[in-house]
C-alpha cells in the first residue's frame, strides 16, 4: 500500500516547506502580537503577511503537482493502451492529493493570518488612539 507521503512525489518537499514555515511564523506572530506590551509594529506586520504567502506557495504547489501528475498519468495510460477506468481514476485521485494538501495548507494559512492580521490592527488602533497596549 502506498503511503500519502510517497503517493505526493517530489511536490511533498514544497508542501512540507510551506506547512513548516506557516506553523512556524503563526507560532512567531502569535508571539511577537499576544505577549504583554505588544505593539502593532511593522516587522509584526510582515511576520503576519508571510504567514498568507506560503499558504499561498503551498496552493500553487499543489496545483503543480496535480498537473505533473496528470500529465505523468497520462504518458503513462498512452504507453499501456486501453486501461480500466478503476486504473485510471485511481492515478487522478493520487495526482489530485497534492492540490488538496495544498488547499488545506492555505486554508490555514487565511485563518491564522486573519486572527492574527486582526490582533496587528487592534493593537495599532489603540497606539492611534494614545491606549496601552494590553
Amino acid at each position: 500500500m502506498i503511503t500519502l507521503w510517497q503517493a505526493l512525489g517530489m511536490i511533498r518537499w514544497p508542501l512540507t516547506l510551506s506547512l513548516f514555515a506557516v506553523v512556524a511564523l503563526s507560532a512567531l506572530s502569535c508571539f511577537r502580537l499576544f505577549k504583554p506590551g505588544a505593539w502593532g509594529d511593522l516587522r509584526s506586520k510582515v511576520w503576519v503577511d508571510a504567514v498568507l504567502f506560503w499558504g499561498g506557495f503551498a496552493m500553487v504547489s499543489g496545483v503543480l503537482g496535480t498537473v505533473v501528475g496528470v500529465i505523468v498519468a497520462a504518458q503513462a495510460i498512452e504507453a499501456a493502451g486501453a486501461v480500466s477506468t478503476a486504473l485510471l481514476w485511481g492515478g487522478i485521485k493520487v495526482a489530485l492529493l497534492s492540490s488538496a494538501l495544498g488547499l488545506a495548507i492555505l486554508f490555514f494559512s487565511s485563518l491564522a493570518w486573519f486572527a492574527l492580521q486582526l490582533r496587528w490592527r487592534m493593537l495599532v488602533a489603540g497606539e492611534s488612539n494614545g491606549e496601552v497596549a494590553a
